[in-house]
């Protein structure tokens, strides 16, 4: 049984042999060379019976680089132990501020308000679509500034541009920032509402800046400030590493998805063909037929109507529900494994 797998393109030996760690016989540590004969160390790979708690041991023992564990614990969604901080004192004040509720009661209270307003911000999108609730958007064609909706979302963007810019000034690696997802979301959760007010202050007109489809849009894209709470919520965090952990399996689902509605749209298709009362005019017309049948979600809008036609429908449903189930058990193990990790029951 293999403890530690380290994997390289590079040419690769196996000199190091110690079943006495686990008492095992076959218990190994693989290593790897580069051209000059140099071991190093690319990816760490967890065999699936050695559990969480002994493997980190291993990797200690066999004196694992520490950034190389730091990157294996990360991708496995456990809490990381280390900070990286700016060197000026200042900025490591802001950016513990910002980044590290835990560290103080301040940064802890900015952490709570910007959750508030994240939240607030999100009902607001919702509740101004409701008829009748913000009706004085617009005052004979003109905009309409002092509109309850309008100062709300103003001062929810002006907190949400205040965390960016701070957060920009006192990160410790300005190009890790941009690249990072929950930052670029702090980004794009800003940026529509600049784009909306620059062309509403441009056109005066306010009918015509919300008839834009690309406007339209881009007030839609408001809805990743959802994200923002990510940064604060171990649940989302934990959901977000189970799904990128699962997507193999996933891809799975969805190839034999995809295959099992092509086969029972054309079947049914074909079933119902000629069928004075048939609900299905085509292929196409069953993709949609198929989807809802095999999901189990059912709307009734089309049915199969003769007797072949409902066989096949009985067995797109049966095979549906054993089909989603392939996913279930990929993605139930992964969650509890990044749960544990990040709950630190894991360690």
């Amino acid at each position: 049984m293999a403890v530690v797998s380290l994997m390289n393109q590079s040419r690769y030996r196996r000199p190091v042999s110690r079943p006495d760690r686990l008492n095992d016989p076959d218990g190994d540590l693989w290593l790897f060379q580069d051209s000059k004969g140099e071991t190093i160390w690319r990816k760490i790979r967890r065999p699936e019976p050695v559990p969480d708690d002994i493997f980190l041991r291993e990797l200690e023992f066999y004196q694992i680089e520490k950034e190389m564990i730091e990157i294996y614990k990360k991708e496995e969604g456990y809490i990381s132990s280390k900070m990286d901080l700016p060197e000026s004192k200042w900025k490591r004040k802001l950016w513990l501020l910002m980044e590290y509720p835990e560290t103080s009661f301040a940064a802890y209270v900015i952490a709570i308000v910007s959750v508030v307003v994240t939240v607030l911000s999100i009902i607001l999108f919702c509740v101004e679509t409701i008829p009748g609730v913000s009706d004085q958007e617009c005052i004979d064609g003109k905009p309409n500034y002092a509109e309850p909706f309008f100062i709300l979302e103003t001062l929810c963007t002006i907190f949400f541009t205040w965390e960016v810019i701070v957060r920009v000034i006192a990160c410790p690696n300005k190009l890790s920032y941009i690249k990072d997802f929950k930052n670029l979301v702090d980004i794009t959760a800003v940026v529509p509402y600049y784009i909306s007010l620059s062309n509403l202050l441009t056109t005066n007109n306010c009918n015509e800046s919300n008839m834009g489809t690309s406007l339209a849009f881009l007030r839609v894209v408001r809805l990743v400030r959802i994200f923002k709470l990510t940064k604060h919520s171990i649940g989302l965090q934990v959901l977000i590493l189970t799904f990128k952990a699962s997507l193999q399996g996933l891809l799975l689902f969805l190839v034999a998805m995809f295959v099992c509605i092509l086969l029972f749209s054309s079947a049914i298709f074909f079933a119902e063909h000629g069928h004075p009362d048939s609900q299905i005019h085509s292929i196409p017309d069953g993709f949609w037929w198929a989807i809802i049948t095999m999901t189990t979600v059912g709307y009734g809008d089309k049915v199969p109507v003769g007797p072949l036609g409902k066989v096949i429908g009985t067995i797109a449903a049966i095979t549906g529900v054993l089909t989603l189930a392939i996913p279930v058990p990929i993605i139930t193990e992964n969650f509890n494994k990044f749960y544990a990790h990040k709950t630190g029951r894991g360690k």
